[in-house]
């Protein structure tokens, strides 16, 4: 392959000013559509069949594993997607990776779009033959070209290729070969055009002003994104024209979760919205954790998502997520547990339920939600307070760390001991009195998520304690399983959940404007006594799915 050539078509056609351009302030008309809200009846439900009630959507970048997950599927295995394309950066206000804000393109970024568009199409010329019969011919032409643009542009553009994009794709294909180009070089060229334009580097839609519904290829993309983090298949695609009708679209919706590829979206959700990372031997310090390397942290990942996952495929519910006692351990993983080893991979083991409880209690989540040496309450009480129940908490003020390193503490302090000690000045109670208590119940758990009845001093461990402004009561219970206990029952976690499925699909925070997206997977969830997947079903049959209004 002589690069040239496909450097020539690269420079040719880039767009930067399109991934450039800023979202425009709102105008008076979408301030008026969002005053135009859902009518509350006395029971205090959202009236919401009055009409259809639109979400708003703004066009983003695929993630770096949405774009590998898409070239995978396009090519059908046979192409590898490249490295260079650029990763999602900074923190998003949801906690999603999909938000626009966090897959900008910038001038390195666009760079690094076109080096990703190159290595995918030399790898496209290698496989050619296997990607397309007819270029095993021994002359292969344009027809030849027109058929890769007929299957492949289809897959890649999630929809029928228009007549002008087909066109300007077989023109790159043409002017190659009249530079000289063999056919599998030409066909690279062409395969950078597809490789760099916007119908696939982003998930965007038509405007629709106040409201318009989308057509069955939206419908078919946003769905695909949603469950398996990739592009429709084909079978999808043959039923864009039908997708509109919500029974044909929860039967789509059944298909591609019951499909192996959902298995990664399903797990990036858990993982994103629990902040449990994907860990390595670097997150955790050598000396404190000698056994953590990253062949354990491997085990310990696997572990988390085999967990969530198959919670969700045993039909599971929101609160067999918070209480199940079983794990999935390896080799590795059974004398962390003290459990007997399976003869080979992972088997699924129940646990002590005195001190298992689900999904806060995997080890992958402990270990994340703890400092490199010791576990930390205050991460694992935000995520209880933040993550679910959806409270709003202000930021620390800039100082936190000098502030703390001036509060008199008593020697040798526990953890109960600290928070006292913080919760005591004035500018920290109001956060830490919420947040404190939820995370020192998990305080038997140390760094990397093993379980633990004192410390290293001795000094034995209580993890009892009283949450705060959770319900209509406190909440107060003599450790973290009698917390997940009720906090499984407790109906804000229940609403928070639904909020999480629609910040996870629509890649944004909820508005007022969203209320009857979030009451239908809230009335889902309650209807099915919990079940996962109603909130999935629930949220794509929905107005906020199916129709959308512009920013």
């Amino acid at each position: 392959m002589r690069k040239g050539w496909i450097m020539f078509c690269a420079l040719g056609c880039s767009c930067d000013g399109f991934f450039a351009t800023p979202p425009a302030a709102k105008t008076a008309s979408a301030v008026a559509r969002d005053a135009a809200l859902p009518a509350q009846g006395s029971d205090g439900r959202y009236v919401c069949d009055d009409k259809i009630y639109p979400a708003a959507s703004d066009a983003r970048r695929l993630t770096k594993r949405q774009y590998q997950n898409a070239v995978r599927d396009i090519f059908d295995g046979r192409v590898a997607a490249s490295d260079v394309y650029p990763s999602s950066y900074g923190a998003p206000n949801t906690g999603y990776s999909t938000e626009p804000a966090v897959n900008g393109v910038g001038e390195q970024d666009a760079e690094a779009l076109m080096l990703a568009s190159e290595e995918v199409a030399e790898r496209i010329a290698t496989n050619a033959a296997a990607l397309l019969p007819c270029a095993a011919q021994a002359s292969p032409d344009a027809a030849c070209a027109g058929a890769f643009i007929d299957k492949y542009a289809r897959r890649a553009y999630r929809r029928p290729v228009a007549s002008e994009e087909r066109a300007l794709l077989l023109k790159s294909y043409s002017e190659g070969r009249a530079s000289g180009a063999s056919f599998t070089e030409a066909l690279a060229m062409l395969s950078v055009n597809l490789l760099q334009s916007a119908p696939f580097l982003y998930a965007a839609e038509w405007s629709a002003g106040d409201q318009r519904a989308l057509d069955g290829y939206e419908i078919g993309a946003r769905l695909a994104f949603l469950l398996w983090d990739s592009v429709p298949d084909d079978a999808l695609l043959d039923k864009a024209a039908t997708l509109g009708d919500k029974a044909v679209l929860a039967a789509e919706a059944n298909r591609l979760l019951a499909d192996p590829r959902a298995d990664s979206a399903l797990s990036r959700f858990f993982r994103e919205w629990s902040q449990t990372e994907e860990l390595s031997s670097a997150d955790k310090d050598a000396a404190a954790f000698p056994y953590f390397d990253d062949a354990f942290a491997a085990s310990m990942n696997a572990s988390f998502d085999r967990f969530v996952v198959g919670v969700m495929r045993d039909g599971g519910t929101l609160s067999a997520l918070l209480t199940d006692r079983s794990v999935y351990v390896d080799a590795r993983l059974a004398g962390f547990f003290s459990v007997p080893a399976p003869a080979s991979g992972f088997a699924k083991v129940a646990l002590d339920p005195a001190i298992y409880s689900g999904m806060l209690t995997q080890p992958a989540m402990l270990a994340s939600l703890a400092h490199s040496t010791e576990p930390s309450y205050v991460f694992r009480g935000r995520f209880i307070r933040k993550r679910l129940l959806c409270d709003v908490l202000g930021l620390p003020p800039g100082n936190a760390m000098a502030e703390f390193a001036e509060i008199e503490k008593p020697a040798d302090p526990t953890a109960k001991d600290l928070s006292a000690a913080v919760r005591a000045r004035s500018q920290c109670t109001s956060c830490h009195s919420l947040m404190d208590p939820a995370g020192l119940a998990f305080e038997r758990f140390d760094g990397a998520g093993h379980y633990r009845q004192s410390y290293a001093s001795g000094k034995a461990i209580d993890p009892s304690g009283t949450l705060d402004a959770v319900g209509t009561q406190q909440l107060v219970f003599s450790d973290h399983v009698a917390l997940l206990g009720q906090l499984a029952a407790e109906p804000r976690v229940a609403e928070c959940f639904a909020k999480q499925v629609f910040r996870f699909s629509l890649s944004r925070e909820e508005t007022a404007a969203d209320v009857c997206a979030l009451q239908a997977v809230s009335d889902a969830l309650a209807a099915s006594g919990g079940g996962l997947a109603s909130a999935w079903l629930a949220l794509v049959t929905s107005d906020a799915f199916l129709n959308r209004r512009d920013p």
